[in-house]
């Protein structure tokens, strides 16, 4: 097998995937001639999501501020360095999935038996996604001590967000 090459175009590089590529293109292109015919439209996805992060530098979201734990807020009151701070973030997650697990059990026990399987599959791709994605915010930061907490503070808020979102279906 050949080595992996991220340099070659992709159809050279993966066959199914430029494949999967063309077929996508197309078919948001018929998406569009789909539109123009009224009766054809098709539903938004109900559990389609959008990864979303907090700007390093604006306004934060009260919502998911208030989510935070009272531990979590006295830990980053007393953390002065960065190890301390990593600690907040690593005790926080551990506390907010465990929230996430409660609130994904009740909704799916919720939800009507013809959704669960489209459910399932969502909550798999959004923790498929989730750690990559906080990888990437860390990544604008990898030369310096901050990356870690990047990274955690980024697993922590998504899982808030994932645990408000699916509280608020129905």
């Amino acid at each position: 097998m050949a080595a992996f090459d991220p340099f070659l175009p992709l159809r050279e590089r993966c066959v199914g995937c430029y494949a999967r590529l063309m077929w996508n293109q197309l078919t948001i292109g018929l998406g569009g001639l789909l539109l123009a015919f009224p009766g054809h439209a098709s539903q938004p996805d109900p559990f389609a999501y959008k990864f979303v992060m907090t700007p390093e530098e604006g306004p934060v979201d009260a919502a998911v501020e208030r989510r935070y734990t009272a531990s979590f807020n006295h830990c980053q009151k007393a953390a002065v360095t960065t190890a301390a701070n990593v600690t907040c973030f690593r005790d926080e997650f551990a506390r907010q999935d465990e929230t996430l697990n409660r609130v994904w059990r009740t909704v799916f026990g919720r939800m009507p038996a013809n959704s669960l399987g489209r459910l399932r599959a969502a909550q798999r791709q959004w923790a498929s996604q989730r750690d990559p994605f906080c990888k990437s915010k860390a990544a604008e930061f990898s030369r310096g001590t901050i990356a870690p907490v990047v990274y955690l503070d980024c697993r922590v808020e998504q899982t808030i967000r994932r645990t408000m979102w699916l509280s608020a279906l129905r």
